[in-house]
């Protein structure tokens, strides 16, 4: 609508309360009726109070020394252009309001490239897919990239949070400077589950100390669903299983791998029953043994031979007296059920 647009543009101006009176108390009465301007206001009001925060940080000399120069090859001959000196607190709101253009305005627009809103549905849209956004070139996951200017697409799709953005200086051997920041973003990879691109991902995932338990437990839960079918899954998915039931620090996390591993089909089961007995061996959890020895029947049910050391850590654990009680009777079953 064009009095939203108005009173968008009008934004940066009504942060530093330089609009007229009337102007000021129609954006904010126009800002208070309408949803999407509110949300956009808000968006403003944050982002300038996080970047009032920050540092100043002094322009590079170079960029300075090249600004001025393209500035007086403009400036005709003999053109004298007076300018006041602007105090420091102006010329920081100056430098804010500039950024805010480019990091809330930029990104405001161009997230609001939408397809039309149907009738009766949601009021959040994501951008369509076209062959103009899509990449055939490798797409890197990185904890840190650097990317050259001219890779940069022309369009900022959504809303991406950019925070800590640092300016740095050449470094003397070009004239290059450079825009350091973080970046929130959404990833959705795509693929066969055999596929090697979708398998590096899932691993991470499940190995990642970093990631929470619930991303942890989501992911072996997929793992579980899609990969306990008649095909074998990639050997390094099953490696990371068993990474994660050896090394992770939550019993939750263990048992739902001990959980996975169980739905491996045969042509998997060796590395499978490799990482259940280290389990049983070692675990300091009870739960997680017991669940191990659980996997290890059914392995057995399944026609799956076991080698002697296997059956023998099984008596041992059937026996033993300072072993847990259930610990002892699931594997003193698992002994029935296993052909000696």
């Amino acid at each position: 609508m064009p009095e939203c647009d108005a009173v968008r543009e009008a934004m940066p101006a009504l942060l530093l309360e330089s609009l007229e009176s009337d102007l000021r108390e129609r954006s904010h009465l126009h800002i208070e009726g309408c949803e999407e301007c509110a949300l956009q206001w808000e968006n403003w009001r944050l982002t300038w109070t996080a970047m009032d925060s920050l540092h100043d940080v002094p322009v590079p000399t170079r960029l300075r020394v090249r600004f001025l120069d393209h500035v007086a090859s403009l400036t005709p001959a003999g053109t004298v252009v007076p300018m006041a000196r602007p105090r420091p607190v102006v010329r920081r709101w100056l430098a804010q309001a500039a950024a805010m253009v480019i990091l809330v305005g930029g990104s405001f627009y161009a997230g609001h490239r939408t397809i039309p809103a149907p009738v009766s549905g949601p009021k959040n849209y994501v951008t369509p897919a076209t062959v103009n956004n899509v990449s055939t070139t490798p797409f890197s996951i990185a904890e840190s990239q650097v990317v050259s200017a001219s890779q940069i697409s022309p369009d900022i799709e959504g809303r991406p949070q950019i925070r800590n953005v640092r300016f740095l200086e050449p470094d003397g051997t070009s004239e290059k400077v450079a825009i350091a920041f973080d970046m929130t973003s959404h990833v959705t990879v795509t693929g066969r589950p055999d596929e090697k691109g979708l398998v590096r991902v899932l691993s991470y995932v499940l190995q990642n100390q970093d990631h929470s338990s619930l991303s942890k437990s989501n992911a072996m839960a997929f793992v579980k669903e899609t990969y306990s079918g008649e095909t074998s899954p990639n050997p390094d998915l099953v490696r990371a299983l068993a990474n994660v039931l050896k090394n992770d620090t939550h019993e939750g996390a263990r048992i739902k791998a001990v959980e996975a591993l169980r739905s491996i089909p045969p042509g998997s089961a060796s590395a499978a029953r490799s990482a259940l007995v280290e389990a049983l061996k070692n675990d300091p959890n009870p739960a997680v043994r017991i669940k191990a020895i659980d996997a290890l029947a059914n392995l057995a049910k399944s026609g799956e031979s076991f080698d002697s050391a296997t059956v023998d850590l099984l008596r041992q654990k059937a026996g033993q007296n300072d072993e847990n009680l259930y610990v002892r009777v699931k594997a003193a079953e698992a002994l029935g059920q296993i052909n000696l």
